[in-house]
């Protein structure tokens, strides 16, 4: 297959995963700039500058390499005395523009969510509400489960639609026996020891058994569904992150810029709605991401603002700057790692 047949997939990957930088960036530059503090640059992409322009008193670059950002302010890292440098904003200011930029990452994945599902399904969305069982379910009744029961709670997972019972039953302990919580004729009814197997075939597959009702998608259906779809999506983000530490999943796993936009690229050939689920499930893992307590990315920045307010005075700026420099070493260290594991596969 010619490698033409990629390149307007590439270019949409490039497209999205350049959005996602942006609007993250975004979040900074009009934080900081509602704040007084003033901003020096804001750049989008890194390597060689294509395009550069003051706006008023800040230079606006377009970089090479749609990796990156910044939106540079004064006395960010190192000390100023301009009334107007951001380690002279106070802690409350500061803390609204270092989240500004996850918040932007989390809302454009709820966002992006909320249009699929506006044109996606039918115009419905189905509901963890018990429709009707399959000939053949045999768990049904005062003791079981009833038609017309809004599951709550599987085990220790919280239901919120129909997907999580989907991850709940995936999840399922070796014996089958659930503790479920359901929303009875209005009462929260609790089934203990509730043994759900898939136990009935259906065109040679096994199934559960269980019919969930659908309802029209208003844009209150879709926006709580959009906000907890990303809300499952950053909880598995995290899953994967306890693995990783855990040593349950090796770094040789790690996917960086390449094996990212490698994915992209073929996601958009064959299915564009699928892309776009990807766009904000990449979204909403550049937000958890940013928020880990490592130097160099928002969370550490947070972390130094968290032990600036128990000290009642902040850390020294040479010593955070130290800091940060050594965060931004370890991480270009392990995006060029994942980098070459990307460039591997490729070649494999």
């Amino acid at each position: 297959m010619s490698i033409l047949s990629y390149l307007p997939g590439v270019i949409l990957a490039l497209f999205g995963f350049g959005l996602l930088i942006m609007v993250h960036e975004v979040g900074h530059l009009v934080a900081a700039k509602r704040s007084g503090i003033y901003v020096e640059e804001f750049w989008i992409g890194m390597g060689p500058e294509i395009w550069s322009h003051y706006f008023g008193e800040t230079l606006y670059c377009l970089r090479l390499l749609p990796i990156g950002g910044a939106c540079v302010m004064e006395g960010e890292d190192g000390e100023s005395v301009s009334p107007r440098s951001f380690n002279r904003a106070s802690r409350w200011r500061r803390f609204l523009v270092l989240i500004a930029g996850v918040t932007m990452n989390f809302l454009t994945g709820i966002l992006i969510i909320y249009i699929l599902l506006a044109i996606n399904d039918g115009g419905t969305i189905v509901r963890p509400i018990l429709d009707e069982f399959i000939e053949g379910f045999k768990y049904e009744g005062e003791d079981g489960l009833m038609v017309g029961d809004q599951l709550l709670k599987m085990n220790d997972r919280n239901i919120h639609l129909r997907g999580d019972v989907d991850i709940a039953l995936r999840d399922a302990p070796e014996d089958g026996k659930f503790d479920i919580l359901v929303r009875r004729n209005g009462k929260k009814v609790w089934i203990k020891d509730l043994e759900l197997k898939p136990d009935i075939e259906r065109d040679g597959q096994m199934m559960y058994g269980l019919q969930f009702i659908r309802i029209k998608a208003t844009p209150a259906w879709r926006l709580y569904s959009a906000f907890w779809r990303s809300m499952d999506m950053a909880g598995a983000i995290w899953q994967s992150l306890k693995d990783l530490a855990r040593g349950d999943v090796g770094v040789d796993q790690l996917s960086g810029p390449v094996g990212v936009t490698s994915i992209m690229a073929q996601t958009a050939k064959h299915d564009l709605l699928l892309f776009w689920n990807l766009v904000a499930f990449i979204s909403i893992n550049l937000g958890v991401m940013n928020l880990l307590p490592i130097p160099g990315l928002d969370g550490g920045r947070l972390l130094f603002l968290l032990v600036e307010a128990i000290r009642r005075k902040p850390l020294g700026p040479k010593l955070e700057t130290y800091v940060n420099v050594a965060g931004l070493v370890l991480l270009f260290g392990i995006m060029i790692y994942a980098t070459g594991n990307d460039i591997l596969r490729l070649i494999k």
